[in-house]
């Protein structure tokens, strides 16, 4: 397996991205495809979610309903055994003073006949009053039921707009994720494509040496004697030491729409330009002085790598190549260096890199 060294520069900026507008769902490309994917089914999930607890909500508040009107059964029967024997005996009570009024002397039976009186009012009064009594005594419960009940209804009537309001914030956090997603779909694509490479370098042998985001900065610019222009900075999106030379690597994975148009900047023109300054700097600065003979001359090799589409056109100095031939022509070159010298080789441009 060969040894990788350094992040993916899309994947970084994705994650850049993404945490810029607070998105922590995704670790990884294939979360984000899996989304885009199953957007649609995720949206109904929560839908259905949220109406399968509103339905649990409904069965809830219908037991506690249940067993409420049982407790209110059970009170008013309670309350009527009570008011039942206070009216049992207040009678009892007003039939034995008639009795002993029958034999009573005056004034005993004068006091009797009040108190008979008071007691058969208070009965009357019980009587009268019995439902009125039992309805205040149960109020609290009445009142609970009935409330109860009409949130029950409540439930069951707006269920359609309940459910929405219950998945509203879940719903438009999704919708705004999907829309973030669309509008790094460009940076996604890159770094799916990078990430695809990379897993494919993986498969180098051991005396590979893969650089992911190999950047340098340039103190004094680097001028292209062809074009004139000033290069302050490089950034590769891999760079392959190995003992056949050293693979300067652009990913593109593009559309054939994207091939095709004329208002994406050639990736031939950018990994020229990458090419050119990089040869520059490692001539001034890395040399290999192990053979007797004298420095050995350190071959850069340009690779144009498609992961989506691809095109046949041949360009000078780079080579297109797709994502499954890509391990093949790296390994077809012949060594020209030593494991140790491309393991010194690889250690010295990793030290430069920014």
């Amino acid at each position: 397996m060969a040894h990788i060294f350094r992040q993916i520069d899309s994947t970084k900026s994705l994650r850049a991205e993404l945490d810029r507008r607070n998105i922590s769902m995704f670790n990884s490309i294939r979360e984000i495809e899996d989304f885009n994917r199953n957007y649609k089914s995720i949206s109904e999930d929560i839908l259905a979610q949220a109406n399968i607890n509103l339905q649990k909500n409904i069965a809830q508040k219908s037991t506690k309903l249940e067993s409420l009107e049982a407790d209110l059964i059970s009170h008013r029967k309670s309350h009527e055994g009570v008011l039942k024997k206070q009216i049992f005996s207040l009678d009892t009570k007003v039939s034995d003073l008639s009795e002993r009024l029958k034999n009573a002397p005056l004034l005993e039976g004068l006091f009797l006949n009040i108190y008979r009186w008071y007691k058969n009012s208070k009965l009357r009064q019980l009587i009268r009053n019995r439902d009125k009594i039992i309805s205040n005594r149960t109020a609290s419960m009445v009142h609970e039921v009935e409330s109860l009940r009409a949130d029950i209804n409540r439930l069951n009537q707006n269920s359609d707009e309940i459910v929405s309001l219950d998945c509203k914030n879940e719903l438009h956090e999704l919708e705004r994720t999907k829309k973030a997603v669309s509008e790094l779909r460009t940076i996604i694509a890159g770094a799916k494509g990078e990430h695809a490479v990379e897993q494919e370098l993986k498969n180098l042998p051991y005396n590979f040496y893969v650089i992911n985001d190999y950047r340098l900065n340039f103190n004094r610019p680097i001028i292209n004697k062809r074009t004139g222009e000033k290069i302050f900075s490089i950034q590769i999106d891999h760079l392959v030491v190995s003992p056949g030379g050293v693979f300067i690597l652009e990913t593109k994975n593009w559309s054939r729409r994207s091939i095709e148009s004329l208002n994406l900047r050639s990736p031939i023109e950018q990994i020229q330009r990458s090419s050119y300054a990089l040869y520059v700097f490692i001539n001034n600065n890395i040399s290999i002085n192990s053979h007797h003979w004298g420095s050995k001359h350190i071959s850069l090799k340009n690779i144009l790598v498609m992961t989506g589409a691809s095109t046949n056109q041949k360009f000078q100095y780079v080579k297109v190549k797709h994502l499954e031939e890509l391990n093949v022509y790296l390994k077809y070159f012949d060594a020209v260096y030593s494991d140790n010298e491309t393991k010194w080789l690889a250690s010295a441009l990793l030290d430069y890199c920014d």
